[in-house]
């Protein structure tokens, strides 16, 4: 990217990366070392920040292992939670953050859900065999 600048002897806009003026044959090597970035890019501008979704997720999946005997009520969320925070993190742009959060949660709240299904299915055969 060029930009405009001018002579400091003559005047003349010098453009591109000349060391010596067209106009007047002025070395040019001075300017360069003026020039300064209009922006300090070295400092984010907007602190990023965790997904809210992702963290009831990881809180959801976290509390559906510690009240086991409430699976669906806490596991459910936490994979839905866990799914959504992960599609806000994807669309933040570094401005959301929290991929390993919902991560996590969703991991929780899937491994309740498939243990849930599995002691269900040995009670139904329990039940199927003693009858």
């Amino acid at each position: 990217m060029f930009t405009v600048r001018r002579c400091p002897a003559c005047g003349y806009p010098v453009t591109g990366t000349e060391r010596f003026c067209p106009a007047c044959g002025h070395g040019l090597s001075s300017i360069e070392s003026n020039i300064t970035p209009a922006i300090d890019t070295t400092t984010p501008l907007m602190p990023a920040q965790n997904s809210r979704l992702a963290i009831a997720s990881l809180i959801c999946g976290v509390m559906t292992w510690i009240l086991f005997f409430v699976p669906l009520f806490l596991a459910i969320p936490a994979v839905i939670c866990g799914h959504l925070g992960h599609r806000a993190v994807q669309r933040g742009n570094g401005i959301v953050t929290g991929k390993g959060i919902a991560l996590i949660g969703m991991a929780l709240g899937y491994a309740h859900l498939v243990l849930t299904g599995l002691a269900l299915c040995v009670l139904l055969i329990v039940l199927v065999v003693t009858v």
